[in-house]
């Protein structure tokens, strides 16, 4: 024991030691360069604006950018120019690390299947709240002589019947005939009489 203690405050001892915890640091140092350079830290960019792309056009966007894409979800709506990115997660001039991937929403390309609604024996008012809530669009609406009185006696896009159940375009021109009961008129024996004066 006594030779152990006189050997830890030999200088031989010291040196050691001092050159072990010397090699420890330039060995932590050398890792934690390495793990710098391989992550980047403290490098970023700035997230470019893909609003309003074309989907089509985006291979070619980012050739340039240092960051990837994934489009994640995809809307319709007749208004929106198909194919393009309607938003982005992170925004646009975002501070990200090299190669971050950006989410992207797009408007859809083509307009999604939905069921056609029941309008036969509807009022023009329902079949018009139906068609609106159903992401349809009212076309034309014509009257012919029916024993429903104002109600909804056929339904179709561009003339040909579009039956309850079938599958249509979000967005398709519904065109409704409305039915219209026969008006008699009354021929009293006074405007007769009037008639033949």
């Amino acid at each position: 024991m006594k030779n152990l203690f006189l050997f830890i405050k030999s200088k031989v001892f010291f040196i050691h030691f001092t050159l072990i915890l010397l090699i420890i640091f330039i060995v932590f140092f050398i890792i934690i360069q390495s793990l710098k350079s391989y992550t980047k830290h403290g490098d970023f960019i700035m997230v470019p604006n893909f609003t309003n792309q074309n989907i089509i056009d985006l291979p070619n966007f980012i050739i340039d950018k240092e960051v990837t894409y994934k489009i994640i979800d995809s809307t319709y709506n007749p208004k929106e120019k198909k194919g393009i990115v309607l938003r982005q997660e992170p925004e646009a001039n975002s501070k990200v690390k090299f190669n971050r991937t950006i989410y992207l929403y797009v408007s859809s390309m083509s307009a999604p299947d939905i069921i056609m609604p029941k309008l036969i024996n509807k009022s023009v008012r329902q079949a018009k709240f139906i068609i609106e809530t159903h992401g349809l669009i009212l076309g034309k609406i014509e009257e012919k002589q029916s024993n429903c009185d104002g109600c909804v006696i056929f339904q179709s896009i561009k003339d040909i019947e579009i039956k309850a159940g079938n599958p249509v375009k979000k967005g398709a021109v519904i065109n409704l005939i409305i039915g219209k009961k026969e008006t008699y008129y009354n021929t009293s024996a006074d405007s007769i009489a009037d008639y033949d004066e």
